[in-house]
């Protein structure tokens, strides 16, 4: 994997202006030279919006130093608000300390959102949940279609959800997207609340896309 001088090495070395920087993974919060990674990419690119894609069971603990190091964005990933449903969506944790984390990051960090992956008859019935969490907190929700990575191609056909279905079902009216590079179309409900999908199987914005992706090992 890529060091934290590699990594500055790397950013000092763009041939281009870069706005953005998101670290995903996996999990990024498990490698233990996080803090330095971000702190690189804050020393080598002066005034870029460093992001974090997280399933947040770590973010509390390592929030401060995140935050020290630059880190002013993050995603939270968490597909159901029931303790029970979340272990068997997720895999493991506690999802009420991850929801608790993402509140901690929007205590400090400029913008905290929560991603959530759409499947039908496993968390399909939360969507209106979802929306009252983020009218109580203020944290913005996207929803994201299931997408079909070629591993278990019957089940993604029987969960699948797409955007337009899920946007129906909650009556929400369309907004301006934020950018159109941003692959989150942008809905408010009728109470309100705005909310993001992500649709990248049934409205791909592939044409729209200005994201290079570098892997771990560069």
């Amino acid at each position: 994997m890529l060091t934290p001088a590699a990594y500055h090495r790397l950013a000092r070395a763009l041939p281009y202006p870069v706005g953005k920087v998101r670290f995903t993974g996996g999990e990024p919060l498990l490698r233990p030279d996080f803090r330095e990674i971000v702190a690189a990419f804050a020393d080598a690119l002066p005034g870029c919006d460093l992001a974090v894609t997280t399933n947040g069971q770590l973010l509390t603990r390592r929030l401060p130093a995140l935050h020290a190091a630059g880190l002013r964005r993050a995603t939270v990933h968490v597909d159901s608000l029931r303790p029970g449903r979340y272990r068997e969506l997720m895999g493991e944790g506690d999802v009420h300390e991850v929801l608790q984390g993402a509140l901690d990051a929007r205590a400090c960090l400029d913008q905290v959102k929560l991603n959530v992956v759409v499947q039908r008859d496993r968390n399909d019935d939360e969507l209106r949940d979802f929306l009252d969490w983020s009218r109580r907190t203020g944290v913005e929700v996207r929803f994201i279609e299931l997408m079909n990575t070629g591993s278990a191609v019957a089940y993604t056909r029987r969960a699948f959800v797409s955007g337009r279905e899920i946007v129906r079902r909650l009556g929400a009216t369309p907004l301006q997207r934020r950018s159109p590079g941003d692959p989150a179309s942008l809905w408010r409900a009728p109470d309100g609340v705005v909310f993001g999908v992500i649709a990248s199987d049934t409205e791909p914005f592939c044409e729209a896309c200005d994201r290079v992706r570098v892997s771990a090992d560069g």
